[in-house]
């Protein structure tokens, strides 16, 4: 827990970005593990296990209580006694004071009480595990956020270079139609293709407006505050493997839970053995008459003794807790082996999907090298009056299309790589 805790507060100077346009990725981190919502509720769950792991709680340690009393009474007093004398008396005064002081220690529970001990570590273990591990799946979701920001930014982006293109378009086909070298039909496609782009354009930045307010609510923001992406998405080579198995929070968690299933199991049967306690008091009484045969009586001194308890039979509810424990444990013990089995499966797929990925990401930025290279001589073509309606139309659809897949394959590869790196344990220690 003190690697996680220097992580979070040295992962990265937190900076006022309230004001600023350009927020950068370990920034956004930083601001994630301290503010997010899900984070600080798991740190609090830590907080709270950490306060129950205590020897006390366990019921290891006595307890000692302190009591004390003082009684009053005024009461009308007749006694006739045996050798004939006879006492009244009105508004005799009675006054009792009493103090004690107890003690009591189980000395043997069945050993329940260790059991106990080591269940409540082992919760304040799980309660660790669940903290990294939440703090792993808002750093993820941090980074799906942030990059779709800068993939609505780069649509947009390549919107306006449309638009642009556009914009010359309607230029050459106004002149050429003022000077009749031109048609009117080639003006209205161009205003058409304009206008589809500007409808595009008012989409993309009502989806971007989307985008950041979700990474501002996983920072734990106003969603409403202006933000940026200003880290360029980048891709590593990375591999996921058995050996990387040990350093995987989800795994660590699940066997967590099995021990912490064991341990009950191990305390509940703790409840059929005999239970041993040494108790010990000091007791202090006085009693003061105005009337009576005793005046006045005092008695104080220690007292001490051992108890035993062996619970016989109960209807059988210690043995229905014992069987609720074994069926929890069994239980556990089938969700660490799904636990399991699926990491393995993770550890193909991803792997396989990973390098598909960066193939495709390899391919897409080639067509999109082409397409923009295309375009531009479509454009000068069109300048030059060689290039036709179709051509330029054409062109720009194919730079919108590489464009966009482009920018999609490098999102989806960027997102399981990021999984890649939760499995492996490095996304708090490995600034993405």
């Amino acid at each position: 827990m003190r690697r996680i805790c220097l992580i979070v507060f040295t992962a990265g100077t937190i900076t006022n970005v309230s004001a600023q346009e350009k927020l950068a990725l370990k920034d956004a981190i930083s601001i994630a593990l301290e503010k997010n919502f899900d984070v600080q509720i798991a740190k609090t769950g830590k907080d709270a296990a950490d306060l129950n792991n205590t020897s006390g709680a366990a019921g290891m340690l006595p307890s000692v209580n302190v009591e004390g009393g003082y009684n009053r009474t005024d009461l009308n007093l007749s006694q006739k006694l045996s050798d004939g004398r006879v006492i009244e008396r009105d508004a005799a005064t009675s006054e009792t004071i009493s103090a004690a002081a107890r003690l009591n220690w189980v000395l043997f529970d069945g050993l329940s009480m260790f059991m106990r001990k080591a269940r409540l570590e082992s919760l304040s273990r799980e309660a660790e595990l669940t903290l990294r591990l939440q703090m792993e799946i808002s750093i993820q979701k941090v980074i799906a956020a942030y990059y779709a920001v800068q993939l609505e930014e780069q649509r947009i982006k390549s919107l306006k270079e449309l638009i642009r293109v556009d914009s010359i378009r309607i230029q050459l086909a106004t002149v050429r139609l003022e000077s009749g070298n031109g048609s009117k039909l080639d003006l209205l496609n161009a205003r058409l293709e304009n206008n589809n782009h500007k409808a595009q354009l008012l989409q993309g930045q009502a989806s971007l407006l989307e985008q950041q307010e979700n990474l501002n609510i996983l920072l734990g923001r106003e969603p409403g505050t202006p933000v940026s992406a200003s880290d360029e998405l980048t891709l590593t080579d990375i591999q996921i493997d058995a050996a990387t198995r040990k350093t995987d929070a989800g795994l660590q968690l699940a066997g967590q839970r099995e021990q912490t299933a064991f341990q009950w199991l191990k305390e509940t049967r703790g409840g059929r053995l005999p239970v041993v306690s040494f108790n010990a008091s000091y007791i202090y009484n006085k009693t003061d008459n105005e009337a009576g045969f005793l005046l006045s009586n005092r008695n104080d001194g220690p007292g001490f003794g051992l108890n035993l308890q062996w619970n016989l039979f109960d209807g059988f509810r210690t043995s229905r807790t014992v069987k609720t424990a074994e069926l929890s444990y069994t239980i556990t013990k089938l969700q660490n082996q799904q636990e399991l089995f699926m990491r393995q499966q993770a550890e193909i797929k991803l792997q396989r999907d990973y390098q598909l990925q960066r193939e495709l990401v390899h391919t897409e930025e080639l067509s999109h090298s082409f397409a923009q290279e295309i375009l531009i001589v479509a454009t000068e073509r069109l300048k030059s009056g060689l290039g036709t309606a179709l051509e330029i139309t054409e062109a720009q659809r194919n730079f919108e299309d590489a464009a966009t897949r482009l920018y999609t394959a490098r999102y989806q590869a960027k997102l399981t790589e990021t999984e890649i790196l939760k499995l492996t344990g490095k996304l708090i220690t490995v600034t993405p």
